[in-house]
């Protein structure tokens, strides 16, 4: 199984520019569409997550990164990439992976919480494994995908999305380790950190206890 470790939040400092109240000044194309881009202007063509197919890779998104995290193999540490759960205005969910070579570019360009238009990423099918939404697509950021940060209207985009599975259908998961499951439930039991021995390597466990809130 993979694991997933809490990424650091990394600063972001936001371009700005100096308004003079004396001298009349004038705005440079260029500037104005990093400006519009800034607050995802209205002549912005943004396509839903739920319009992506394979080979749209021409396409942009607007999207926010409700949860961050690298996914390696805990058997021998290989890394398989960062990861990240996108929301849309919709609503709708995909989640989107940025391979190791990559990201180093990336991980300080995408930060838990925050908006960005996305574009010239790769649309490809679904993992078969551990994934974090139903959705039957994945987003692969590369190099030459382009990120910026929206920052005004945004609060139609959900922090966080969930697909909650009722308690009697649990069972229904068990050896299905295709989609990562969702419950909500009451924590009556929390166990001590420990450490096991599984196929000669020593991982730490914690057992925990959920009810049933119904």
């Amino acid at each position: 199984p993979f694991q997933k470790k809490n990424l650091q939040q990394a600063s972001f400092v936001s371009a700005t520019r100096r308004r003079n109240p004396v001298k009349s000044t004038t705005t440079s194309v260029p500037e104005l569409q990093a400006i519009q881009a800034k607050m995802g202007s209205a002549g912005d063509e943004f396509t839903p997550l739920s319009q992506l197919e394979y080979g749209m890779d021409k396409c942009k998104v607007r999207v926010r990164v409700s949860r961050l995290w690298e996914s390696f193999n805990p058997k021998d540490d290989t890394l398989f990439g960062l990861d990240c759960l996108l929301i849309d205005d919709q609503g709708k969910t995909m989640q989107a992976r940025v391979e190791p070579g990559d990201i180093e570019r990336f991980e300080d360009l995408l930060v838990e919480g925050k908006v960005y238009a996305l574009s010239d990423f790769h649309v490809d099918s679904q993992r078969d494994y551990y994934m974090s939404c139903s959705n039957e697509w994945t987003m692969y950021i590369r190099r030459q995908t382009v990120v910026t940060e929206i920052e005004g209207d945004i609060d139609s985009i959900p922090l966080h999305s969930f697909e909650f599975v009722k308690f009697k259908d649990l069972r229904y998961r068990c050896d299905d380790n295709s989609l990562l499951t969702d419950v909500l439930g009451h924590i009556v039991y929390v166990g001590e950190l420990e450490e096991v021995s599984k196929k000669s390597r020593i991982i730490e466990i914690c057992n925990a206890r959920i009810r049933d809130l119904r």
